[in-house]
């Protein structure tokens, strides 16, 4: 199983590994002194360029492409009328900062709490599950309060608990109790979305995926289509590529596992499984 891990760990930051190489091989041919070992290095540089262009694009396979398809498995739907209550998956904070600091520092998925507040504010009758850590149960409970969500509505799970999203899956069916076989929306970023629906799913819980907090363009649901050269252009632009390739094989080591481990059937959750 390490062996398993350290694999995946290389393929997840293979960004990193690509731009050392770049780096120490840039280095290693304005130091070298020996010119038999420039045209290696330079080969090595020339592989890795390559490798590195083409994670930063926006091509078929890329990062941005495989975080893209992640994105839009599930569709855009709105809000059920009859909708029971809505889990909230953690990840908008980043926790070493925003202790340090003592307020809120957002990571690059602020997008999933901003938008299941704006849900649960618009929607005054359904229950609130929040599955993240303790610091961010406490900031989400803050930002509640704020825009009027009443505080008696929000169950956050038992911090102590939770180790992995696993956990949070576990903690989070406890507190929803019998409530669970009403409607419950499940609301986290579109590129984890079919990971937290396996986890769920495995545990017995069904929820619907409603997906938050897109990073990519290109979708069939896009309101506005761009051409495929400023869609490159901004993924250059952007570094986007960068985070996306680390995010995207991540989900996809998480989808592996899950499957490699029997607690899922599919390697993707199918769709029609999802009670509408």
């Amino acid at each position: 199983m390490e062996i398993v891990k350290f694999f995946w760990s290389l393929i997840i930051n293979l960004d990193l590994i690509l731009i050392a190489v770049l780096a120490f091989c840039t280095l290693g041919l304005c130091c070298a002194r020996a010119s038999h070992a420039c045209p290696k290095k330079r080969s090595i540089a020339a592989v890795s360029a390559i490798l590195l262009f083409f994670i930063l694009g926006d091509w078929p396979y890329s990062g941005r492409d495989i975080l893209r398809h992640l994105e839009g498995y599930y569709p855009v739907i709105e809000v059920p009328s009859d909708t029971f209550g809505i889990v909230i998956t953690g990840g908008s904070l980043c926790l070493l900062e925003t202790e340090a600091r003592g307020s809120a520092v957002y990571h690059k998925t602020a997008g999933r709490m901003l938008e299941a507040l704006k849900i649960a504010h618009a929607h005054p009758y359904a229950r609130i599950i929040f599955a993240g850590s303790k610091t961010e149960g406490e900031e989400f409970l803050k930002l509640a309060i704020a825009v009027n969500v009443a505080s008696e509505r929000i169950k956050i799970v038992d911090d102590a608990s939770i180790h992995h999203l696993e956990d949070a899956a576990v903690e989070a069916i406890k507190l929803a109790g019998d409530t669970k076989t009403q409607k419950w929306l499940l609301i986290t970023s579109g590129f984890t979305m079919p990971r937290t629906v396996s986890i769920f799913r495995a545990n017995g819980w069904e929820l619907i995926p409603f997906p938050v907090d897109f990073h990519t363009v290109g979708h069939s649901s896009d309101k506005k289509s761009l051409p495929f050269l400023v869609r490159l252009t901004a993924g250059f632009q952007d570094r986007l590529g960068l985070l996306s390739w680390n995010c995207a094989w991540r989900e996809i080591a998480g989808l592996s596992n899950l499957y490699i481990s029997g607690k899922t059937t599919t390697f993707m959750p199918k769709i029609d499984a999802v009670k509408k």
